[in-house]
């Protein structure tokens, strides 16, 4: 009987059990994965998902400081770590497959029982701080957060995920208690495994530790709402959005972008292709023309974000200094080129097949293998084996294709960030038109 590619589970009080066995595998992944983070904060708590994911790591009712936490992981040889980002927070710890109860049993009381220690709370502020400048003094970083800045300003979807240091140093022991009260609820968890494991015993430690827990209701976000994809208005129909940051450095960062589609919109199928045409690889057209032909760039590629209800698909380059205008003025005709010409039946080929070989190669791996999965569990409500993705990529037309680059590459959904030497900014406004 052939192995199933992945198994829902959902309880009475809304928590999501979802498991991804691979047979062959010699380790496990197990997640915790709570479906919100920096969008869900008021501006006056922006950061506060951030800070809560660290401090969960400081200690705990069974594992009552930092070392004795890390010393648990580390005595299996096992991975433990957590991420934040604008629509979840995450912890994951990897491990030998005999160690589920383990890796279980440490999860399950980082979640329900961190210590908040007042001490632990004021020295770890410091440490976050120090990230915040970290990722401030590293423009190839930073360039994403204030691309977003300025496409979405005064939205908390805008906000930096790690928020700032002002606003670090006011957080109270009672924001991050309100805060986890409102969203660590069963009802907005997911327990993700994957691997090689037994789904009997991995249910038993579910109805042990979780099951009994009751069911609350958790609050929204607040839509974005504007500039979204779908709008009337011509090409020329509303101004570009500028944002640059002058700063010394070796070398300029720019992301040149465009709101695009949401989680779960079929759109983004075309969007992709298009984004591979462009800056997939290192025989994309932007890269042989920019890097290769001009020498104006070490790196230029593409990229698409999703979320809820919006979503983003830019250029992003790490350019000469003196040549970031010109670089922009390429970028630029470069999108009015895909929009107003297409692209060829080689390129969709070729871009179909770069694109399905990139998914298989990244779900090898059980942790990768779990993400894959648990991100459509999380965001798009409805799950799609790779063999599913991999039919609809091959079923995009080049008019769908064109059809995307129509309704996307307009001036009034675009935007610029850009961080380097720059006192003047009045060169790049000029330029950003299409």
């Amino acid at each position: 009987m052939p192995e199933q590619h992945y198994k829902r589970k959902v309880f009475p009080n809304g928590l999501t059990l979802l498991t991804v066995p691979m047979s062959t595998a010699e380790s496990i992944t197990m997640s915790i994965f709570v479906k919100a983070g920096s969008r869900y904060e008021d501006k006056s708590i922006n950061g506060l998902s951030h800070f809560l994911e660290h401090l969960h790591f400081k200690g705990t009712k069974n594992y009552p400081t930092a070392k004795k936490l890390s010393e648990t992981v580390d005595s299996i040889g096992g991975e433990f770590n957590a991420n934040t980002g604008k629509e979840h927070t995450q912890y994951f710890i990897r491990a030998a497959s005999k160690h589920l109860p383990l890796v279980f049993e440490v999860l399950t009381d980082l979640v329900q029982n961190p210590l908040f220690d007042q001490k632990e709370m004021e020295r770890e502020k410091g440490v976050i701080i120090e990230e915040i400048n970290m990722y401030k003094d590293n423009p190839q970083i930073h360039v994403e957060s204030l691309f977003e800045e300025t496409l979405w300003a005064d939205t908390s979807l805008g906000r930096d995920i790690a928020g700032t240091a002002e606003v670090i140093r006011s957080i109270k022991q009672k924001d991050i208690i309100d805060y986890r009260t409102k969203f660590y609820q069963p009802s907005n968890l997911i327990i993700a495994v994957s691997g090689n494991f037994s789904e009997k015993q991995l249910e038993s430690l579910v109805n042990k530790y979780w099951t009994k827990l009751p069911r609350k209701k958790t609050p929204g976000f607040s839509a974005v709402g504007a500039r979204l994809p779908g709008r009337q208005g011509s090409t020329s129909g509303g101004e570009p959005k500028l944002s640059v940051e002058n700063k010394v450095t070796e070398q300029a960062h720019m992301i040149v972008g465009l709101s695009a589609y949401a989680y779960g919109d079929k759109k983004n199928y075309p969007l992709q292709i298009l984004s591979t045409v462009l800056g997939g690889g290192m025989s994309s057209r932007m890269f042989l023309r920019i890097r290769e032909r001009m020498g104006l760039a070490y790196y230029v590629a593409t990229s698409i974000n999703n979320y809820l209800d919006t979503g983003n698909f830019f250029v992003r380059a790490g350019l000469k200094v003196a040549s970031a205008s010109k670089a922009l003025e390429i970028i630029l005709e470069e999108l009015r080129k895909v929009r107003d010409e297409g692209i060829s039946k080689k390129e969709l080929i070729k871009a179909k097949e770069y694109i399905k070989g990139k998914m298989a190669l990244s779900t090898e791996d059980p942790h990768d293998r779990l993400e894959w999965y648990l991100s459509q569990e999380a965001f798009v409500g409805k799950i799609k084996t790779l063999e599913q993705v991999y039919k609809l990529v091959d079923e995009v037309s080049l008019e769908q294709i064109n059809a995307v680059a129509h309704e996307l590459i307009r001036n009034d959904k675009l935007t610029l960030a850009l961080i380097g030497p720059f006192a003047d900014k009045s060169i790049f406004e000029k330029r950003l038109k299409l």
